[in-house]
């Protein structure tokens, strides 16, 4: 039984995330906590994956894909969200940060873990976006939520997120989902900002190539 105690510890110190605050180094109009960007990524995952499944015919593992998106951004309790906004800069800051986020879950988020749950739980908190469909559906649910945080601070006259919102749009066109393609085409345009001057040209034209035949969406 003592292997297993240690959960409780995690999940009263997983609470951190209520507080910690995304984007901490860029002026924000609305505040979110990581802990509310990890419940909307796992939302919009859950609808990328019905429309992968019952649109397009593509399984997907939902018990998988809902581990990932619950615990993608846990690793956060312990380096902070700074790594979010410099992680990708250049291959070496990627690496050392990636360096550091595994030996933070070896010491802040293991021990707190029982034994037999700490290999599951390190895959999906340090590789949550494999190359899989789970993974790039993770992906794409994380980059849709930060599409839609970006609209909300450009609506509010937040200048510095109109380049955020065309780097993640970008970001966004590199991953090969039908689910995201039919995103992209339809659903966007609820968010009521005009595709090329806000998304960006690339985006436009392919937002008006892509074609899809309503029969498919006529599926329960």
């Amino acid at each position: 039984m003592e292997n297993d105690m240690p959960f409780g510890k995690h999940i009263y110190e997983v609470r951190t995330l209520m507080e910690l605050k995304r984007y901490q180094n860029r002026f924000m109009f609305k505040r979110r906590s990581v802990a509310e960007h990890m419940w909307s990524v796992a939302k919009i995952a859950e609808g990328l994956a019905i429309w992968e499944e019952r649109k397009f015919d593509h399984p997907v593992n939902m018990g998988i894909l809902l581990e990932r998106c619950i615990n993608h951004d846990v690793i956060e309790k312990a380096t902070g969200d700074i790594i979010a906004t410099t992680k990708k800069r250049t291959k070496d800051m990627q690496s050392a940060l990636e360096e550091i986020e595994g030996l933070a879950y070896e010491e802040e988020i293991q021990p707190d873990l029982p034994n037999s749950w700490r290999p599951r739980f390190r895959e999906y908190m340090l590789n949550p976006k494999a190359d899989d469909i789970e993974g790039a559906i993770l992906t794409a649910a994380d980059i849709i939520d930060t599409v839609l945080e970006a609209i909300e601070e450009v609506k509010l006259g937040n200048e510095v997120f109109e380049k955020i919102l065309k780097e993640v749009m970008a970001l966004l066109l590199k991953v090969e989902l039908d689910s995201v393609k039919y995103f992209i085409r339809y659903a966007m345009l609820d968010f009521g900002l005009d595709y090329e001057t806000y998304y960006g040209k690339e985006v436009a034209t392919y937002a008006k190539s892509l074609y899809f035949d309503p029969k498919v969406f006529d599926k329960n």
